[in-house]
């Protein structure tokens, strides 16, 4: 479940639109779906050695680091994507995940505010922010941060998950019940881990 942003919502817009030619973003999208993470350091490595200021480049890499697990190393590497280029909303949102991931929940957070100012509109951003203040257990303004990126982003199925499991543990049930009633709409894994998450809980 660590992994859920950085397998979902972000996928589409970090790494889709990377690699520049055709043939090169083919290969990020082929890597990803076999989830060698290795290979697609690899790849980003080398093309950095040949185009240092190309801020796409630091994405995939700083993604595929991520999913490796090496959560430091991905959030020194989304660092210099933010400092090359201050406006890349996917590099603030992907240096906090990856803050949030290695434990920094405070820089996590500090990151994420500071996105919200460069892109208001993100779904994501107010979403990762939900993610960073549940992990802290911070569960009120997880909450409402959950609802600002749903209201933002009305169909976000992983922020209604978001919200869902926070509402298990803190109520109220017919708002949780209202999650679940959505989730079943959008995304019906999703229902049924929310679900099985409030039987545990009762």
């Amino acid at each position: 479940m660590a992994l859920l942003p950085l397998a979902t919502p972000l996928l589409s817009t970090a790494l889709a639109s990377r690699g520049g030619d055709t043939e090169t973003s083919q290969r990020i999208a082929e890597l990803e779906k076999k989830q060698d993470w290795s290979a697609l350091k690899q790849l980003a490595q080398q093309q950095i050695a040949g185009h240092r200021e190309d801020t796409d480049w630091w994405v995939v890499l700083g993604y595929a680091q991520a999913r490796l697990g090496e959560y430091a190393r991905a959030s020194e590497t989304f660092a210099q994507v933010v400092k090359r280029n201050p406006e890349e909303i996917d590099g603030w949102n992907m240096l906090a995940e990856a803050q949030r991931l290695d434990g920094r929940y405070a820089d996590a957070m500090q990151t994420l505010e500071r996105a919200t100012t460069i892109d208001p509109t993100s779904p994501i951003t107010r979403y990762l922010l939900g993610e960073a203040l549940r992990s802290d257990g911070r569960v009120e303004r997880a909450k409402m941060a959950y609802r600002e990126a749903l209201r933002l982003e009305p169909r976000f199925a992983a922020a209604w998950f978001g919200l869902g499991t926070v509402l298990v543990s803190t109520g109220p049930q017919d708002e949780l019940n209202g999650v679940l009633e959505q989730l079943e709409v959008l995304d019906s894994a999703l229902a049924q881990r929310l679900a099985r998450l409030q039987a545990r809980n009762r």
